[in-house]
């Protein structure tokens, strides 16, 4: 007798480890005669086309796909005042209850935790889908906003780099950055500079495009210092990470170690272009020429800008009279505490499937598609605004080596200000008490201790009428 329940046991656990098995493979069933159908939202039908549409239809021609434009957003005369993109979306999104979801980082991150979106992981595991190809850090962060569950793949991102002008440091005999300086080393390096010529010709080690007070929040990014506390709604402008990074901001632009311009006034003339020949690149000019000037005809030694700027480099020699110049990248600073991590890691196209999609086998094969290897190889040979993810697919850029992209891992939790607890409208003014306060610092006209205990009060006060005014207009 007890023989015959061991056999038993033996046949109910061999039943039981056959079901769990065959549960796993059927996660998502296969497509009815190989057919399927998927609703997507995304920018308008052409650029979903001209991106992802005609390469997926060559692949899986059998699987329809329904584009919803998300120009739908912007219709109505009272939007432009009061627009939010995030809820904006969320309405579409709630309106025609795509398939695939098309999510910026915060989204993705809201919709993970309200239970939107469907766990990709049994599927990526049933099809035996590759993760190893990812950067490196990529798929923990993308964990990190699902509580430790994975919702969703994306095939692209953006970091900023240091963009450095070779010919300067070898004219100067000064040793380029390298990979994982610290704020500080960086700002050390860049007032190395600030001696080697004076007046018109005046060299400036590092040259940041928007002012101090962005500098400022690129250094408090690095050390993942948060605005405001999420708790007790309280500004942190006053602690100690904050009021280093002040310092060192306001030290090096009055040392000339950094150049940080006032914002190009509207109507401003751009110096040294013709437009009338190259009118379709008026407005990529206007946007980008004026705020880097001083990098590419050879007065800074250093910016940090994101990966259009590589691009940038080289086209300007086009569409000016200025030489092309030799330039270098290296990464961005990091925080001495965690050297092998970067604040300044974009994800700004998440692609997820919904929780409630009857088609889930069609949406896994369209995300498994735009994240896949082919999708990575056309990406790789583009190169304008971002990066594949799959890092294998871009290793040279005009014969210089990609390595600076890749060289970090990105925070699993990263941004100055979260959405969470800033309400809108909050920057438009605080940004500009900042603006006058740093202006103060850097002209020594008020002590540290001063800037800090007028930013904390008044920035307090603004917090505050900012909050209470999100709560009336709910």
């Amino acid at each position: 007798m007890l023989k015959k329940w061991k056999i038993c046991i033996v046949l109910l656990t061999m039943i039981s480890l056959i079901s769990g098995c065959f549960g796993e493979r059927s996660e998502l069933a296969p497509l009815k005669d190989g057919k399927g159908k998927i609703r997507v939202v995304y920018k308008s039908e052409d650029a979903f086309y001209q991106d992802y549409g005609n390469f997926f239809k060559m692949m899986s021609p059998d699987i329809d796909v329904e584009v919803i434009s998300q120009e739908e957003m912007f219709g109505g005369a009272d939007k432009e005042e009061s627009f939010d993109w995030n809820e904006e979306k969320k309405k579409l999104l709630d309106k025609y209850k795509p398939d695939v979801l098309f999510l910026n980082e915060s989204m993705f991150e809201t919709f993970a935790q309200e239970g939107r979106l469907y766990d990709i992981e049994p599927a990526i595991s049933q099809d035996q889908y590759k993760l190893d190809g990812f950067m490196p850090g990529l798929i923990d962060r993308l964990r990190a906003k699902g509580n430790g569950k994975l919702y969703g793949l994306t095939p692209s991102f953006e970091t900023n780099v240091i963009y450095y002008n070779r010919n300067l440091f070898k004219k100067y005999q000064i040793e380029p950055p390298n990979g994982k300086m610290t704020w500080k080393e960086l700002l050390d390096l860049a007032e190395r500079f600030a001696s080697v010529e004076s007046g018109k010709k005046q060299v400036f080690g590092l040259y940041q495009t928007k002012g101090p007070a962005s500098l400022m929040y690129d250094i408090a990014a690095a050390s993942g210092l948060k605005l405001v506390d999420e708790k007790s709604s309280k500004l942190l402008i006053d602690s100690d990470g904050w009021k280093e990074a002040m310092k060192m901001t306001a030290d090096a632009v009055r040392n000339h170690a950094a150049y940080a311009p006032p914002p190009m006034k509207e109507g401003e003339q751009l110096d040294g272009y013709d437009d009338s020949d190259f009118e379709k690149h008026r407005d990529y000019l206007k946007q980008y020429s004026r705020s880097n000037e001083l990098f590419y005809i050879g007065q800074a030694a250093m910016t940090i800008q994101a990966p259009w700027f590589a691009s940038f480099l080289r086209d300007i020699p086009y569409y000016s009279k200025t030489p092309e110049i030799d330039w270098g990248i290296a990464a961005a600073p990091v925080n001495p505490a965690k050297p092998d991590e970067s604040a300044y890691v974009k994800l700004s196209e998440i692609y997820a499937i919904s929780a409630d999609s009857p088609n889930k086998r069609a949406a896994w094969e369209f995300v498994k598609f735009v994240n896949g290897p082919e999708m990575a190889q056309v990406a790789g040979k583009a190169m304008n605004d971002t990066l594949p993810t799959r890092s294998d697919y871009f290793k040279d850029f005009r014969g210089r080596e990609t390595d600076a992209f890749y060289l970090l891992k990105p925070m699993q939790a990263s941004g100055v200000s979260d959405k969470k607890s800033i309400p809108a409208g909050f920057h438009s003014e605080f940004d500009v008490l900042l603006s006058d306060v740093l202006k103060s610092l850097i002209d020594q006209e008020k002590t540290l201790d001063e800037a800090v205990a007028e930013l904390q009060l008044k920035g307090q006060e603004m917090l505050d009428r900012s909050r209470e005014k999100a709560k009336q207009d709910q």
